[in-house]
């Protein structure tokens, strides 16, 4: 394994230098965070399947927001006080509440021009517990009215007083669907938003990040919470966008490590081809290419070996993102009724074109099917149309398609490379 700087980052966030792509996206929101500068609030809501790049769409857009880099559309600088928190499983209404406050404690505290501000006693917890609230896990938390009032009450302090000090705040809020309805993030955004409106502060954004089911668990918390958003699917990258990220990766590999680093255009095109689009999926292959490299130059051979090497790309991706695929017994058919399947990407699947694409028998067929919908979900059945079946994800889909080509093309290559011993 050769020992150089990798600049792909399959486990980190992307910064604005290797993102691409999403200008559209990024256009819209910096279209929402003018608008807030001049007051008229414009809320989005940004969702997608894991490792489709919101996480770094968001962080991109912090850089916008603070100012250490332009804005996309017009090439202007803008200067937002942003507060910035990322969600969990086990977050409930409280912690919620407490994240966003304690952010935005500290963003308003690195402005000289609220010092006397952040000494006056203002922070919620603080507050509620001089009040004889106190809370901790296990007992009864604080009155929600009163806690969300607090709340109400700093940002209103705050963004009354933003002349000349700021253009406005920015709230981001990464895994936003990881809390269950019962922490109350819709409500959080309704309420916040409309006593902002009311009390005349308009220069208060809110962005939110999450997987699709984001938009169930902001229904269940507020049935008309999802009315402030303007929302926005993340899809693929597009062919030239994923060669464009790895150009850019190559870049930066040879200006880091003082030397040439280069990439043959089929390999280029076999990362980004099997990756479908999907920007994790991308620099994990990319990242295992190059460090299965060792001549400064990747080749298809590279790329194929990095795949299914010990810890490499696919078992990488498959015990991040779908561990349910190792709970398999040791069947190839299970494996070729997904193999199937993921041609058809997500849709779904009738029985029947299972049974005539993948060559298997009718009882192999059922039986597979029982077993794959009833543990971990590793199919979804249709609710109301029987026969009907499709797979979770359209990235798991992808997954399970890119394993397949890549083990048909690891075949061809070696049986290439093998002697003719017929003759």
């Amino acid at each position: 394994m050769a020992n150089k700087f990798n600049p792909f980052r399959p486990d980190k966030m992307m910064p604005p230098g290797m993102f691409c792509g999403r200008m559209d996206e990024l256009k819209f929101i910096d279209h929402c965070l003018v608008q807030t500068k001049h007051g008229n609030p414009q809320h989005f809501l940004i969702e997608g399947e894991r490792g489709i790049g919101k996480s770094s769409l968001l962080l991109c857009e912090q850089f916008v927001a603070e100012g250490k880099i332009e804005t996309y559309a017009t090439k202007q600088k803008l200067d937002f006080i942003v507060v910035s928190v990322s969600l969990l499983e086990t977050d409930d209404y409280y912690s919620i509440l407490r994240k966003i406050t304690d952010a935005f404690k500290g963003e308003v505290a690195k402005r000289h021009a609220f010092k006397e501000f952040v000494h006056s006693a203002w922070d919620l917890i603080s507050r509620l517990e001089v009040s004889g609230f106190s809370y901790d896990r296990g007992s009864a938390p604080p009155p929600e009215n009163q806690m969300l009032a607090c709340l109400q009450n700093d940002f209103v302090r705050v963004a009354s007083n933003l002349s000349g000090i700021a253009d406005g705040i920015l709230v981001l809020i990464d895994e936003a669907d990881k809390p269950p309805a019962g922490g109350n993030l819709g409500l959080i955004c309704k309420m916040l938003t409309e006593e902002l409106s009311r009390r005349s502060c308009e220069r208060v954004c809110i962005g939110l990040a999450g997987l699709p089911q984001v938009i169930d668990v902001l229904q269940a918390s507020h049935p008309s919470s999802l009315r402030i958003f303007k929302t926005m699917e993340l899809m693929p990258l597009e062919d030239l966008e994923r060669e464009q990220v790895l150009e850019i990766g190559m870049q930066q590999a040879s200006e880091r490590n003082g030397f040439a680093i280069k990439i043959k255009p089929s390999a280029k095109r076999l990362i980004a081809n099997l990756s479908e689009g999907y920007p994790h999926f991308l620099q994990e292959f990319a990242y295992c290419a190059l460090e299965q490299d060792e001549d400064n130059e990747i080749d298809d051979n590279d790329v194929l070996g990095s795949l299914f090497r010990e810890h490499g790309s696919f078992d990488q991706l498959g015990r991040r993102y779908f561990a349910q695929y190792y709970q398999l017994p040791g069947s190839d058919d299970y494996r070729k009724i997904l193999d199937v399947m993921s041609d058809h990407n997500n849709e779904w699947v009738s029985r029947a074109q299972i049974l005539k694409e993948s060559g298997l028998k009718a009882s192999t067929i059922d039986n597979g099917l029982r077993f794959l919908k009833n543990n971990e979900n590793i199919i979804i059945p249709h609710t109301s149309k029987a026969g009907l079946y499709r797979l979770p994800t359209r990235s798991f889909a992808v997954w399970v398609k890119a394993k397949k080509a890549a083990e048909k093309k690891a075949a061809a290559t070696k049986k290439k490379k093998s002697p003719d011993l017929s003759t």
